[in-house]
């Protein structure tokens, strides 16, 4: 079923990119597409005019080219009851494209990430799965920006 672009959510530039992000890099895991076919998709008929095309690029191919990185530096902040290659898809999606902007992405504030990946697991998810994604980000980006969610 179509939408009508009408009742389709209205996002600015960045979070629509992020969003898309996460939802591409799902497609790349699931569907098994290269990064290059599905931005390609997504650019073709999924992205608004006005969302940021280059962060959404930047996102997709960074996350994929450091997936492995990205899931070691992941993994520890995980419990036995959510390791990595068990938790959704999606919840992954957040946490390694999360993870890959705060880590390369300094001059965009530690707090207005967290905030935007927990705000993108709400679109997702319940309460639940939206408390993890913040608890993990909150954990790693102590680590990987130390004092930058003080005060």
């Amino acid at each position: 079923m179509e939408m009508s672009e009408d009742i389709l959510p209205v996002l600015k530039p960045r979070p629509e990119a992020r969003m898309a992000a996460v939802q591409a890099l799902y497609q790349i895991e699931q569907g098994g597409s290269t990064a290059d076919r599905v931005m390609r998709q997504f650019l073709d008929h999924r992205l608004s005019d006005t969302a940021d095309i280059e962060l959404f690029e930047s996102l997709v191919t960074g996350t994929v080219k450091a997936t492995a990185q990205l899931d070691q530096q992941i993994a520890p902040a995980l419990s036995d009851k959510w390791r990595l290659d068990r938790i959704d898809a999606t919840l992954r999606a957040i946490l390694r494209c999360g993870v890959f902007e705060m880590t390369h992405a300094a001059e965009t504030p530690a707090r207005v990430l967290l905030d935007a990946y927990v705000d993108l697991a709400a679109a997702f998810f319940d309460d639940k799965e939206v408390a993890f994604i913040n608890a993990v980000l909150d954990r790693l980006t102590r680590d990987i920006r130390p004092g930058s969610l003080a005060g």
